[in-house]
Order: C-alpha cells, then sequence, then structure tokens
C-alpha cells in the first residue's frame, strides 16, 4: 500500500471539540512554522482537533441498508447481501492512512513538546486512542494490515510500500496503545471539554475491540483465553465507569433528547450553527428535502422488540393492526407507525397531522420499486416508507421542512449499555451465567419491561447457548441504527440470519373496503380496525451473503499500489487473516 503523505501541518481545520480563539487572535495561522506547534498547548490541541474531525463518528444514517434493521430504498438492495462484492468494487478503507501519520506526527513530536507535561500527556493519550481506533477499523474489515508507527519519509519510496502484519499483531499493537492511553488519560473531561477521549472512553474501546477478536469470526477454535481477556477489559471498564457516575440513563428516548447524561461514554457534541448535519432523509419526504428513504425500519426489526411483559412477538398467533400494543419503551423511542400518536419533532406539528401510512388500495406488493397502489389522502407523501415505518431513534425534535440541514442531536458512540452488554456478553463466554443474566434483566428493567413473576424479565434462557442468543436478539433492539448490527452479525458469524430471512420485510397496510378515512389526528387506538395488514418482502431477489464476506477483499486499487500487499486467502490469495 502507498500511503497517501500529508505534508501541510494543518492546525485549525474542522474544530468539533472547542476553539482556539486565543490562537487565532495572534496571527494567521496558515503561516505558522510547524515546528511552533510543540511549543505551545493550544496549537498542538488544534492540530489534534483534525483528528477528532476525521475519526469521531455521528449519527449514522442510512447505515443500515446491508442488515435486517431496515428495508433498502426502492428494492435497490445492497451489493453485500447480494454476494456481488469483489476487490474491485469494495469500499476502500486504506484512506485513513493519511490520518494514521497525522497521529504519528503528534506520537513523534510531542514527548519533545516545551509546555507542561500535563497537556502533553493528554495529547499524547488521545492520539495513542486514536491510532488503535483507526487500526481498529481496518483490522476488524480485513484482517492484518500494514502497521505504520513511525513517520514516513517522503524522500525514501521504498518505506512507502509495506507487507500486511499478522492480525494478532495488530491487535496486540491496537491494545497496547489503549493501555497507554489510558495511564495518560484524564479520568473525565468537563467544561467546554466534555467529549474529548477520557480514560472511560479508552478503556470501554478496549473492551469493544478484545470483545471483538474474541468473538468466533476471529476466534474459531474458541480459545479461552481470548474470552478472559476480553471479559477482564469489559468488566474493568464497567467498574470505572461505575466509579465515575456513568449508567443506565432512566429514559431510554432521553439518551439523545436530553444531552449530556450518565450514559454518555464517548460521545459527539453537535451545537447549532457550529457543529449540525443533515437528517431530511429519515423524516416522511412530505416534510423533508434533498433526500428520501433512510432508515425506514424493517418489519423484521419490529417484530424483534419485546413486549411490555417480556415475551417475544409472536408473528403467527398475534395481529398485525396491534402491533403497537404493549411493547417495551424501546420500540416507541425507535419505530414510528401507523397513526403513531406522537408527533416527534417540530414539523410534524406544525403540520397538525400524525403520520398515517396506509394505503386505500394496494394493487400489488412486487412492484419494481415496492408496493404499487392508491396511497391515503391523509398524509401527502409523494414516497412513502417501504416498510410503513420511520426511524425516530435520534432524530432531532426541532427540525422543521427549513431546518433539516441543523440537526444537532449528539452522538454517544459508546454508551454505557454497549459497556454493560459487552461485559455480560463476555461473562457468559467464561462460564459466569449469572452475572450475564443480571446484566440483561438490567437492560429489560430500563427498557420498561415487567419482571414477571420469576423475575427474569421475560429472559427464559439458561444454557450457555440460549443465553448467547438472548444476547444476539437484545442487542438488536437496544442498538437498533447505531451503527453495530453488521459488525455483530460478522463476528458472531451469523449471516445465516439474513440469508434465513430470504428478503427483508415491510407491513402492507390497507383499508378496509367500506371504511371511511381517517382524520389528521385520528386515535390508532380507535380506528385500528379499520385497517387489514399483512406481511410482504422488500428486496429486489433474495439475501444470498457468501461467507467470505465476513472479512473484506484488499481492494484492487491497493494490491496494484503496493507490490508486498497480498490478497486474504478466501479472496484468492495468500494472506491468512486469521494468524
Amino acid at each position: 500500500m502507498k500511503i497517501k503523505l500529508i505534508i501541510t501541518v494543518m492546525v485549525c481545520g474542522m474544530l468539533i471539540l472547542g476553539g482556539c480563539a486565543k490562537v487565532l487572535d495572534k496571527k494567521d495561522l496558515a503561516a505558522i512554522d510547524p515546528s511552533q506547534v510543540w511549543s505551545n498547548a493550544d496549537l498542538a490541541n488544534a492540530y489534534l482537533n483534525n483528528i477528532y474531525a476525521a475519526l469521531m463518528p455521528g449519527n449514522p444514517g442510512s447505515s443500515d441498508n446491508g442488515t435486517d434493521e431496515e428495508v433498502p430504498y426502492q428494492r435497490q438492495t445492497s451489493g453485500w447481501l447480494l454476494g456481488t462484492i469483489t476487490p474491485d468494487n469494495v469500499p476502500d478503507g486504506f484512506g485513513v492512512y493519511s490520518t494514521i501519520r497525522k497521529i504519528n506526527i503528534i506520537l513523534a513530536n510531542v514527548a519533545h513538546a516545551t509546555f507542561a507535561d500535563s497537556s502533553k500527556n493528554y495529547i499524547e493519550g488521545q492520539a495513542f486512542f486514536w491510532r488503535a481506533w483507526a487500526y481498529y477499523g481496518l483490522v476488524k474489515d480485513y484482517g492484518g494490515v500494514p502497521l505504520v508507527l513511525t513517520v514516513e519519509s517522503p524522500n525514501n519510496i521504498d518505506s512507502l510500500y509495506l507487507p500486511r502484519s499478522s492480525t494478532s499483531v495488530c491487535v496486540s499493537q491496537i491494545v497496547s496503545d489503549l493501555d497507554s492511553a489510558i495511564n495518560l488519560l484524564p479520568d473525565a473531561w468537563s467544561g467546554s471539554n466534555y467529549g474529548k477521549i477520557d480514560k472511560a472512553a479508552a478503556m470501554a474501546f478496549k473492551g469493544r475491540v478484545l470483545l471483538f477478536f474474541a468473538s468466533p469470526l476471529f476466534n474459531p477454535t474458541d480459545d479461552q483465553t481470548k474470552w478472559q481477556q476480553a471479559y477482564n477489559a469489559c468488566l474493568a471498564a464497567k467498574n470505572f465507569c461505575d466509579a465515575q457516575g456513568k449508567g443506565l440513563y432512566p429514559n431510554y428516548a432521553g439518551i439523545w433528547n436530553n444531552q449530556p447524561n450518565e450514559e454518555d461514554v464517548m460521545v459527539r457534541e453537535f451545537n447549532y450553527p457550529q457543529s449540525t448535519y443533515f437528517q431530511g432523509g429519515i423524516l416522511p419526504t412530505f416534510l423533508s428535502k434533498d433526500e428520501t428513504g433512510v432508515d425506514r425500519p424493517s418489519l423484521d426489526l419490529v417484530n424483534a422488540f419485546p413486549r411490555k411483559d417480556g415475551s417475544s412477538w409472536n408473528t403467527a398467533t398475534m395481529n398485525y393492526d396491534t402491533l403497537f400494543r404493549d411493547r417495551d419503551d424501546r420500540f416507541y423511542a425507535t419505530i414510528y407507525y401507523n397513526g403513531d400518536p406522537y408527533q416527534y419533532f417540530a414539523g410534524l406539528k406544525q403540520a397538525n397531522t400524525y403520520v398515517w401510512t396506509y394505503y386505500d388500495t394496494i394493487y400489488s406488493v412486487n412492484a419494481a420499486a415496492g408496493i404499487e397502489g392508491t396511497y391515503n389522502p391523509v398524509t401527502f407523501e409523494t414516497l412513502p416508507s417501504g416498510s410503513s415505518f420511520y426511524r425516530i431513534k435520534a432524530v432531532d425534535t426541532t427540525l422543521t421542512q427549513g431546518t433539516v440541514y441543523n440537526a444537532e442531536v449528539w452522538w454517544p458512540e459508546i454508551r454505557y449499555a454497549e459497556v454493560l452488554m459487552n461485559y455480560g456478553e463476555a461473562a457468559n463466554e467464561v462460564g459466569k451465567t449469572n452475572e450475564a443474566l443480571q446484566v440483561l434483566y438490567a437492560i429489560r428493567d430500563r427498557a420498561g419491561i415487567l419482571p414477571g413473576p420469576n423475575g427474569n424479565y421475560g429472559i427464559t434462557a439458561n444454557t450457555q447457548a440460549e443465553i448467547r442468543q438472548a444476547y444476539i436478539n437484545e442487542r438488536f433492539v437496544e442498538f437498533a441504527f447505531e451503527g453495530k448490527r453488521w459488525d455483530d452479525l460478522r463476528r458472531w458469524q451469523r449471516f445465516d440470519i439474513l440469508n434465513d430471512l430470504q428478503q427483508r420485510h415491510g407491513l402492507a397496510i390497507e383499508l378496509k373496503t367500506g371504511q371511511q378515512e381517517v382524520q389528521p389526528l385520528s386515535d390508532i387506538n380507535s380506528v385500528w380496525n379499520r385497517f387489514t395488514s399483512f406481511s410482504y418482502g422488500t428486496d429486489k431477489q433474495d439475501i444470498t451473503i457468501p461467507d467470505k464476506e465476513y472479512i473484506y477483499p484488499i481492494p484492487t486499487s491497493e494490491l496494484q499500489s503496493d507490490p508486498k500487499l497480498a490478497q486474504d486467502k478466501n479472496w484468492g490469495g495468500t494472506f491468512d487473516p486469521l494468524q
């Protein structure tokens, strides 16, 4: 791989975690000699902010067309699900090496900086974290990659061509970087520094890393030492977060609506007007602009949410016409259904209506673009949801049609629930059944599920295999639309969950013959029996994900640019990603 060199030191760039106003008052930053960065903590932090801008995740809208969380827009099924990914068309994640080089510049210079040691330690700790973050993103997708830990010389072309290090060596380096970060970072940040990477974030991320590489994808022999390492890291992260006052925020919807809160472990702040983002594609078309069809929940996801008593939704015995009744709190904070009496953003309140997703008449559910029929006249929607549902999780409640580019909902990339569930999943794999079950009970208790006569919140699993499946089920709904589902299915080697669906499903809702149209603010609890509903497939053809997609191929362009780079075995090469 030919590393892309970044010669110019970008000082203030896209500042996402605070300003450098004092620095800006001094002189034109473009004219600053790079050596000055290491004599001024403000400049060094501004340089570090560029790393945050490049790597800090945000609200992952439209990230889940490759999973069973949502249906594809007008049957435009992802190539991943159809098995058409090749080295020629796989997305190229190697561009992150340009950011890794910037991080290496920090690590090569900050120890010799002339400002205060405390500032040096905090900057160095954040740099170690972000290098671990960047390499984790590569290694979890491709297996071992070239490890670049120093600043390459632009005058030595041979230094730009590097072979792949083994996966085990890469994981060891990621963990080493995180251990360095944990030792250097403050316990917590406050004030204008809130949101910077601290010890809790680094410890939680270490747990995520070790859990991923202990899981079946990279641990096919079920090596218990890997599971024990994951358990130890996840337990340490949980205990530290507990000591810092982290915990499950009582109101699930409030995790995103009431920021900051105790659920935040690693969070990206957004604030108008300096830092906002676009949410238009998530909203109903008639109250949005410039994009549509994003994150439309699948019926498969809707079915997965438990009922209030902890029992599972049973498609064979339960009526879809009343699917909205007696579900857990996460359902109502994630899914918008036909006639949902929740005006979840300002534009809907201005329109003085609920969103109705039924059709007066359905001619076909097999049309090229989805359902073909006469849409209801109550909700003016030119491009109705392909499933009859809308995502409402983490939608900015202040948005109107004219402000869809101004979303400022903070994004908790790692929240306490993940720390807790990572710990519980690892506990199950090392035989600590009670610890694993207690975590599931806590997650369901926060979701408003009743404990029931046995105090098990509807969890009937007892064996290790049953508890493992319970974690798969619970993560599906707990982290819906948080960008975790695909990597979970990969690490568990559970593409069968998607393949067995054959197709993801929507719900076709039709007004019964002779029934009157509803009013914009009709009560769904009174008019639900005016409709009939049935499931239908939403993909252009059946899902057929091959096992080789568990680990991505090295892009052809990267192979061509670096003669030392080898392709994975499962993609016709010689490199073993499991070593």
